[in-house]
């Protein structure tokens, strides 16, 4: 009785603060003039029919990808813009499927692109390819990206290039410990002169201890594990992470899971409150998330979202950038209004006391 009371009165605070906003298009101000960071979920396609997945990605979604030339040139648009952060994530649904369904060089393709357009790349899979012989064919292009397309840099010590691999670590992603093992053991082993590039292990909170699992396992492989501390170029606190073998950093992130998608049946799922107001990453910029069925979203979760199409009506062609981040911030001013109107006495309250109190 206790918990429902609180919880009914930490809904109307928020739902009271969120309605102040909404008043001033606050959200929507906001969109215009904040950094934003670009995410390619290139196909809705996967190995996997994950019991937690948000955007409820599987096999029986369509093995249709974002077209390459419709990457590049939404990336060769965003680099001319100030706000635009330079991060790309490349994710899915499954990204290394492009091997089998998109071509040979997809994935080669976006990533190289990217890196001569000077951004920086995380590239989210769930390694459900480590034993396939796929796998050679994908570490062989990591290993030539990260030695033959950076520039170089004479140094003592190794340049950490702007390249991440993301890898899940959960009870949801079958064999996982597996997986990231070999993914991680891999790399680990090899030598790639003057550099070293990241793999980001991410977990939910809940599943938090199996990283101390997978980290023993790599230290009794004969792996040579240091702890290093990365502080951000933008403040902020020093990050623990692992170099392996001098090759490698690792770093371990965990995240709350949310209700989105196929994971709304999940016990401990978290309820996002307003969520399509919810776009804004942990650095403070906003997420543009495009994907392979034609449409852009604010955030990278599913659930009740901020969506405006990238494709011209009735057309394959891309709509220019700078027309679509104009549309998500129409999109947004509508989304206020329709909070507003849904949360009527208490913006009618709120105006009153505005106006006549003072």
């Amino acid at each position: 009785m206790f918990e429902r009371l609180k919880q009914k009165k930490k809904d109307f605070d928020n739902n009271a603060i969120m309605v102040f906003h909404c008043q001033r298009n606050d959200i929507s101000n906001l969109l215009q003039t904040v950094p934003y960071n670009l995410i390619f979920k290139t196909t809705h396609w996967c190995w996997n029919n994950c019991a937690h997945c948000c955007e409820s990605s599987g096999t029986n979604m369509p093995k249709t990808f974002i077209p390459e030339s419709v990457i590049n040139g939404y990336i060769d648009e965003a680099v001319k813009d100030k706000n635009f952060t330079r991060e790309v994530v490349f994710t899915g649904g499954e990204i290394t499927s492009a091997y089998r369904f998109a071509g040979r060089n997809y994935v080669r393709g976006i990533i190289i692109h990217a890196i001569k357009a000077g951004c920086g790349i995380d590239i989210k899979t769930n390694a459900g390819f480590v034993n396939s012989p796929l796998a050679k064919t994908f570490y062989y292009d990591i290993e030539d990206i990260v030695n033959n397309h950076f520039d170089d840099e004479i140094c003592d010590i190794k340049k950490l290039v702007p390249l991440q691999v993301s890898l899940s670590l959960d009870r949801f992603h079958r064999d996982a410990m597996e997986r990231d093992f070999k993914f991680i053991e891999y790399f680990a082993h090899t030598r790639m002169p003057g550099v070293a590039f990241t793999i980001n292990v991410s977990s939910v909170y809940q599943d938090k201890s199996m990283f101390p699992e997978l980290m023993h396992r790599l230290v009794r492989s004969g792996i040579n594990v240091s702890e290093m501390f990365l502080v951000s170029p933008r403040g902020g606190n020093a990050e623990q992470v692992y170099d392996l073998n001098g090759n490698v950093v690792l770093r371990h992130h965990c995240g709350t899971l949310f209700n989105g998608g196929r994971a709304k049946d999940i016990e401990y799922a978290k309820k996002v409150h307003v969520p399509q107001f919810n776009f804004m990453d942990s650095d403070g910029s906003s997420l543009i998330a495009f994907d392979s069925f034609g449409n852009v979203t604010l955030g990278e979760n599913s659930g009740k979202k901020i969506s405006v199409p990238w494709r011209k009506d009735g057309t394959d062609q891309p709509l220019p950038l700078q027309t679509i981040r104009d549309n998500l911030v129409a999109a947004t001013k509508s989304a206020e209004q329709e909070f507003l109107k849904e949360h009527k006495k208490m913006d009618a309250y709120f105006r009153w006391t505005t106006r006549y109190v003072k």
